[in-house]
C-alpha cells in the first residue's frame, strides 16, 4: 500500500512540474501567434492603436511586459520586438527562469536559464 502511494505521489509531482513548465511556454507560443496577427491586420492603424492592441494581448495571456519593453517599426507593413521573462517557482526549492524574445523581423528564439548554465532553442 505504502509503495502505491509512493508511485503516485511522484506521478503527481511530475506532472505538477510539467504543467508549471508548460504555462511560459504556452504564453509565449499564444503571444507570438497572436502578435503575428495583429501586425498582418493592422497595416493601415495608427501606431499607437497598433502598440495598445499589441499590450492588450500580452494582459489577457498574462505575459509580464510594460508599453516600454514593446518595440514598433513600420517599414511596408509594422515589425515589433518584445523580450520578457517568467521564472516557475517548484515549491519555493527550486527556481528555473525563461527568457523569451519575439522579433517579428526574424526568427524568435527562448532560452532557459538555470545555475549559470543556458540552452538556447528556437
Amino acid at each position: 500500500m505504502i509503495k502505491i502511494i509512493f508511485y503516485f505521489a511522484i506521478f503527481a509531482l511530475i506532472i505538477y512540474s510539467a504543467i508549471l513548465t508548460v504555462i511560459p511556454l504556452y504564453h509565449y507560443y499564444a503571444f507570438k501567434n497572436d502578435l503575428e496577427e495583429i501586425l498582418a491586420v493592422s497595416i493601415t492603424d495608427k501606431p499607437e492603436d497598433v502598440l495598445e492592441k499589441i499590450y492588450d494581448s500580452a494582459l489577457e495571456l498574462n505575459v509580464q511586459v510594460e508599453k516600454e519593453d514593446i518595440e514598433l517599426w513600420k517599414e511596408r507593413r509594422y515589425f515589433a520586438a518584445v523580450s520578457w521573462e517568467e521564472t516557475v517557482d517548484f515549491f519555493s526549492l527550486y527556481q528555473k527562469t525563461f527568457i523569451f524574445s519575439i522579433d517579428t523581423s526574424k526568427q524568435s528564439s527562448w532560452k532557459i536559464v538555470n545555475n549559470n548554465l543556458q540552452s538556447e532553442f528556437s
